[in-house]
Order: structure tokens, then sequence, then C-alpha cells
């Protein structure tokens, strides 16, 4: 499947113009985009951000929308069932994937994983990964201690307009790596710096290569001032009792009631069409 042409490349503002002909350099918060920027020596060298959507992995792309209910992972037991659809027609999945912008491994690394300890080494002339004192964590109070922890190198820092910050995680539903980055959020209009991925070891022993431009981390931009911040509980009222129920009946009589009648798309969220549609 060919994505080309419904996603959006990253902005080069080393040329970019306005409109009325002020380059963008010249004040760039007024620009809503966000900005990748490595050393000269590394432009052009490394593997480049890209928005999420583009890199989606082969097992999702092959994926086809609806489930064949006479198969072993199947619901073919239950004599009223019908394929239903897959992730692949979930916007919910589909959107968290595809959200923001994928920054790849920079460089083929070879790991060893064996024993709890794991090895690693490239050719590439700058750092790649470096070690994490377990005891950052916990120590053994760290669930997952049997295993280092460690961190990427990022080569990569950002600018963005003020008032920005930027969820930091590992690439969402994209099982199948050995390793987990944790977590962060970082207020990157005022950070301007390689913003580093820490990260556990998950994949148990191991010994392969990781190549270059693999996903390692997820950069979603949010507005700070967008946050909502108070929250009450209660319990449900009868008029939303009566809406609650017409949502799950609605849910049951048709496969994607979500994505087809409820989902709205949302600026940066680059849902992509389906194949075969437009």
């Amino acid at each position: 499947m060919d994505f080309s042409s419904v996603t959006k490349p990253l902005s080069d503002l080393s040329n970019y113009v306005r409109p009325d002909g002020t380059p963008a350099e010249e004040n760039p918060e007024e620009d809503q985009i966000i900005e990748f920027v490595t050393e000269k020596e590394l432009y052009g060298a490394i593997p480049e951000p890209v928005p999420a959507n583009k890199v989606l992995p082969d097992w999702y792309r092959k994926l086809g929308q609806y489930t064949d209910p006479d198969s072993r992972f199947g619901s073919g037991n239950d004599r009223h069932s019908i394929a239903s659809s897959t992730v692949k027609r979930c916007a919910p999945f589909m959107e968290a994937m595809t959200l923001g912008w994928i920054i790849p491994l920079p460089a083929e690394v070879q790991f060893k994983a064996a024993d709890g300890y794991v090895e690693y080494e490239w050719d590439f002339s700058t750092e790649v990964i470096s070690n994490h004192d377990l005891a950052q964590v916990g120590g053994e109070m760290f669930p997952n201690h049997e295993w280092p922890i460690m961190k990427f190198i990022n080569q990569w820092s950002m600018k963005v307009p003020e008032g920005y910050s930027a969820l930091i995680t590992q690439p969402m539903n994209r099982p199948g790596l050995p390793f987990t980055p944790f977590s962060g959020v970082v207020d990157i209009d005022r950070y301007f710096n390689n913003v580093n991925a820490p990260f556990m070891w998950t994949g148990g022993e191991y010994e392969g290569i990781i190549e270059d431009g693999t996903p390692i981390i997820q950069v979603i931009p949010f507005k700070r001032d967008m946050l909502l911040t108070d929250g009450i509980t209660r319990p449900m009222t009868e008029e939303e009792e009566v809406e609650k129920e017409r949502t799950q009946n609605s849910l049951n009589s048709h496969v994607s009631t979500y994505r087809d009648k409820l989902w709205e798309s949302k600026p940066g969220s680059r849902m992509l069409p389906y194949e075969g549609e437009e």
C-alpha cells in the first residue's frame, strides 16, 4: 500500500517562505509545525523522523479488514458468529498508531541478551546507546529488574511554537520489538536539546541486529493550555442511561459504528484510507 498521497512530509523550514515573503526562520512561532534538527554532519546521514503513518509495520499493512470466523483465531464455535472487523478498521487503534511522529534508530545495532545481561555494539561514529543505573528505578523493586535499563541517544532536537509540549513514548500498537521505552512529557518549547529515550529490555534472551530506521520513540506534540484539568464523579442520569443503551445498540447493529458514524478526524492524527478506498 502506497500512502504517499495521503501523508504530509516534514517541512524543511530552511527554504520555506510565507505567502507574505517573510522567511519562516525569522519568526517560526507563527507556523504551527514541529521542526526536527540535527548536527550538520549527521543531517542526510541518519534516518529522519517521519509521520507515524509512514512507517506502519508489515503485519498491519497485510492485515485484512475483517476476521475469518472459521479460522482457529476466529469465533467459529459460536453459531451466531459472523466476520468481525479487525484493528485495521478500529479508529482508536489506528489513531494511536499514526498520531504524531516516529524517531527512528540512527544506526544498526547488534544485540546479544542472555542471563540478565545485554551486550550491544555498532559501527556508527556517534554513541547510539548508553546504560542507566537500575537504582534509578528502584533496583530490585522495579518489576523488570532482571534486565538492565538503557537509553537510546536521540540525535534530533525539536522546536515547536510557544505553549507546546510533547508526549514522548514507545511506538504505540507496535509489538515485536525487544525493548520498551519509558514515556515522558517534555516542554520542548523551552527545552531545546536532544531528548534521549531510556528504555527497558523486554526481549528476554535475544541475539540479532536491529536495523537503522527501526521506530524507537513516538513524539506527539500537544498544546498545554488545552488539557482538561478538573473532573468530578457522579451517578449516571436516566437520560444518560438511555443514551448509553442507544450507543450499545448502535454498536451491535453495525460492525464499525464508531469508525463510520462517531469518530471525527483530528489535526495531526493522519487517519489513513483503507485498501480500495479514496
